[in-house]
C-alpha cells in the first residue's frame, strides 16, 4: 500500500492537480484489471500556440518527459515514471491542442494507466484538468 501512496504523491507533482476549473468533460473507460484510459477536454480562451508552449513547460517543470512533441499538429506527448505494484511503470500522457478561432484552443488530454495499476478517479480528474488550466496559465 505504501508503494501506492508514493506513487500517488509523485503523480501530484506531474502538473499541479489542485485544477482551477471543474473539466466537466472527464471520461474513464477500462477497469483496473485491464488497464484504463483517463480523457478529459475543454475549450480554453488562449490561441493554440500559447496553450502549446504553456501546457510544454508546465508539464516539464512538473518532471514529466517529453518524449514527442509536433507543434504544426498540436500534439505534445509526455511520460510519467512512477512505481506501480510490479515495480516501474511508465504512464503516457498525450494532449492535443487544436485552435478554436483566433483566440481560443481545444485541449485534450489522454492518460493511460496499465492493467493492476492502482490510481483514484478523483486524482485523474484533477491531474488531466490541471494539464487543461495550464494553458490558461492557472496551473
Amino acid at each position: 500500500m505504501r508503494k501506492y501512496l508514493i506513487a500517488a504523491t509523485l503523480g501530484l507533482l506531474a502538473f499541479n492537480a489542485s485544477a482551477k476549473s471543474e473539466c466537466p468533460n472527464y471520461k474513464q473507460v477500462g477497469s483496473y484489471f485491464a488497464g484504463r484510459t483517463f480523457t478529459n477536454w475543454d475549450v480554453v480562451p488562449v490561441s493554440a500556440d500559447v496553450a502549446f508552449k504553456r501546457i510544454k513547460i508546465e508539464g516539464v517543470k512538473s518532471g514529466l518527459t517529453l518524449k514527442s512533441e509536433d507543434k504544426e499538429s498540436g500534439l505534445l506527448m509526455f511520460e510519467q515514471n512512477t512505481q506501480g505494484s510490479k515495480g516501474q511503470v511508465t504512464l503516457p500522457w498525450n494532449v492535443v491542442i487544436t485552435p478554436e478561432g483566433a483566440n481560443a484552443s481545444k485541449v485534450e488530454v489522454t492518460k493511460l494507466t496499465p492493467g493492476g495499476y492502482m490510481t483514484g478517479e478523483k486524482f485523474q480528474r484533477e491531474s488531466t484538468c490541471a494539464v487543461i488550466n495550464a494553458a490558461t496559465g492557472e496551473s
